[in-house]
């Protein structure tokens, strides 16, 4: 059974400890059935002192999972699987943020590997013949390139090098 006391106990341990308080697996159960009867209590009592005892206990309740909640992403960022002292809740949460974090990690790392790769609206060439500095289609000023060098170009500028047969695509 649990009291008001051991809950009071709880909060007090999670707001102290940078790690989070080991729990029965089955605590959020149990603290909804215990919360279900102080929630009856109070309605059958019409009590002022028993109903906001009751709001304050939930206050608590909502307090101690926010805290643990907050470690709970911490653990996720470090990688670290705590999985001894949490709850079944818990626990699928801490899987979900772990598969969460991981995906942006490897989406952001495959950026970093693609960092040399060509934007979509540009091409990568390869010089056959040696290219003049000239002026592109958007003002900009190209070359002078080499024959065999490698470029990257924009797209209308690297199609009318592979017309003129002075590149190929790479």
């Amino acid at each position: 059974m649990t009291t008001y006391a051991q809950i009071r106990d709880i909060q007090k341990r999670e707001l102290e400890s940078s790690a989070i308080v080991s729990l029965p697996e089955d605590f959020y159960q149990t603290l909804s059935t215990f919360l279900a009867l102080k929630k009856q209590e109070a309605i059958n009592s019409k009590s002022l002192v028993t109903i906001k005892e009751y709001e304050n206990l939930r206050k608590i309740v909502l307090g101690v999972q926010s805290k643990r909640e907050e470690k709970l992403v911490l653990l996720a960022l470090r990688g670290d699987f705590a999985l001894e002292g949490i709850t079944k809740e818990e626990k699928e949460l801490l899987k979900e943020l772990s598969l969460i974090i991981d995906k942006s990690r490897q989406s952001i790392r495959s950026s970093w590997d693609n960092e040399s790769s060509t934007p979509d609206d540009s091409l990568r060439v390869k010089l056959v013949q040696d290219v003049a500095q000239y002026k592109g289609l958007d003002n900009s000023v190209y070359g002078p390139y080499s024959a065999g060098s490698e470029q990257v170009l924009p797209k209308v500028e690297a199609e009318w090098l592979l017309k003129a047969k002075l590149a190929q695509l790479i």
